[in-house]
């Protein structure tokens, strides 16, 4: 058998113990539920209020919809269990007596949620273009699915590595969940608020930091990705970063500009927070002793 191999059963043994846990069907029932509630919300609004155009985009709220909290916690549970719960169990020691080395167990465990992360976005995404069709009618721009969809994948590298990093070097799966569900939600509420000390001060200081905050890029990056395929600017529930605009008229700059430069910027944030994680649980993993169980 070789590392390929090693690495896939590995990763296949992690789907059948991710999918053996009910929170995880729990997770991605609510996240269905909170994608179907708005858009029976939405028909309700008047004629007036939402355009024919904005009708026309409606899947994208649809896929974007649990993308900045459903999806993230769902990415946080998988990983954040991980590695830990085979600490907690005693199972590192029977899974690594076995011919594969520390390196490949690692990958086959990070690329197995990661890969089931890759299926759960596939359904999210196919319920909010089936809920746009149904409800609102025909649809354009239809051929952007592929493109936001890897954005949205790619976006949930930050939190599951983050996750993933935290449940190996903690070795306790409540511990690097919580720690991780605490830093999302923080960085949801810090966020806004530096939104709006910007615009009380127009100090660039805030839109730096927000920025720098984990969840800044991984909501908003497939966001300024269709911003910059296709115009959005009728549909009032497609959004992203509000200080944008202000930002254009502050330094003279097309409003298009400011949104590449933060894509690319949030594309690097993301790939950064992803690659310190996946490093620090490698040399902890690695360097550490596997005997030792957790209690």
């Amino acid at each position: 058998m070789n590392a390929f191999q090693r690495i896939a059963n590995i990763a296949a043994y992690e789907w059948r113990r991710a999918l053996a846990k009910k929170k995880f069907y729990i997770l991605i029932v609510l996240a269905m539920v909170f994608q179907i509630l708005p858009f029976l919300f939405y028909t309700q609004f008047p004629a007036e209020f939402l355009s024919e155009e904005a009708k026309a985009t409606m899947w994208i709220a649809g896929v974007l919809g649990p993308q900045a909290l459903f999806t993230q916690i769902i990415a946080i549970i998988t990983a954040g269990s991980s590695m830990s719960e085979e600490y907690e169990q005693g199972t590192a020691d029977i899974l690594l007596s076995k011919p594969i080395r520390r390196v490949e167990y690692m990958a086959g465990k990070y690329l197995g949620g990661f890969s089931l992360m890759v299926f759960v976005e596939v359904v999210t995404t196919a319920l909010g273009v089936a809920l746009a069709l149904g409800l609102f009618g025909s649809q354009e721009n239809l051929q952007v699915i592929p493109a936001l969809y890897g954005s949205i994948v790619y976006s949930t590298l930050l939190f599951f590595s983050l996750a993933f990093m935290l449940s190996e070097v903690s070795r306790r799966s409540s511990l690097s969940m919580l720690a991780v569900v605490s830093v999302l939600v923080i960085s949801m509420f810090i966020g806004p608020l530096l939104s709006v000390l910007f615009f009380q001060t127009r100090d660039l200081l805030y839109v730096n930091i927000a920025r720098a905050l984990p969840n800044w890029a991984a909501t908003n990056f497939p966001a300024y990705l269709v911003r910059m395929l296709i115009d959005v600017s009728d549909n009032p529930f497609v959004t992203s970063d509000p200080t944008i605009a202000l930002r254009a008229i502050m330094e003279g700059i097309p409003e298009a500009d400011l949104i590449g430069r933060a894509l690319y910027l949030s594309a690097v944030v993301i790939a950064v927070y992803a690659i310190l994680s996946i490093l620090i649980a490698s040399v902890r993993l690695v360097k550490s002793d596997i005997t030792k169980r957790v209690g």
